[in-house]
């Protein structure tokens, strides 16, 4: 990266210092011209240096190329992408196995309604049955007993019936009694 900013900036006075007080350490800064240094660029170029050698060095002191770093950083980037977008494949495999128990266990419970469905309706027919045939026993009980109770009364009615002409036979005789005893005595 220092050295994008060097090829970069060119033969610039700038550029200059900033590469002499890179090459030359923080020495040849006091020599350079007091006018870049009051403006902080110097400054600002040496703190990048400095950033630079603190980053291409390990705790070993060893120092490491910034395109070693470069590759092991893309290596690194490279494994954890390739890492999150298999556990991302996992999660997803596992969703859809989710998904399809779910919709295999909702098939069961819709077979298991089904059968209940058709044994409930088996049994609401059963009941149905049983409680027609009760009826009609019933129906039958019942018209045996009001058969019965027709009988007599057809039997009563006819006496009545007899008893009523009966009457009327005897009220016409009394009658006829009664009018020839209210004539004979006036004769």
């Amino acid at each position: 990266m220092e050295q994008f900013f060097l090829e970069n900036m060119g033969s610039s006075p700038q550029s200059e210092a900033a590469a002499s007080a890179h090459s030359t350490g923080p020495e040849a800064v006091e020599g350079l011209d007091s006018d870049l240094h009051s403006t902080g660029e110097i400054s600002s170029f040496l703190n990048l240096s400095e950033s630079l050698q603190h980053q291409t060095s390990d705790d070993s002191g060893i120092s490491i190329s910034s395109k070693s770093q470069s590759c092991e950083l893309q290596t690194e980037n490279s494994v954890y992408f390739s890492t999150l977008s298999s556990k991302i494949d996992e999660i997803g495999k596992k969703a859809q196995d989710l998904i399809e128990k779910i919709n295999e266990n909702r098939a069961v419970d819709q077979e298991i309604l089904n059968n209940f469905q058709e044994k409930l309706m088996k049994k609401v027919s059963e009941v149905c049955q049983n409680v027609r045939e009760q009826m009609f026993s019933r129906y039958e009980e019942n018209s045996r007993v009001m058969e019965m109770s027709l009988m007599e009364l057809s039997e009563v009615l006819d006496r009545s019936t007899q008893l009523n002409t009966e009457l009327q036979n005897a009220s016409l005789t009394l009658a006829a009694i009664s009018r020839g005893l209210h004539q004979a005595p006036a004769q």
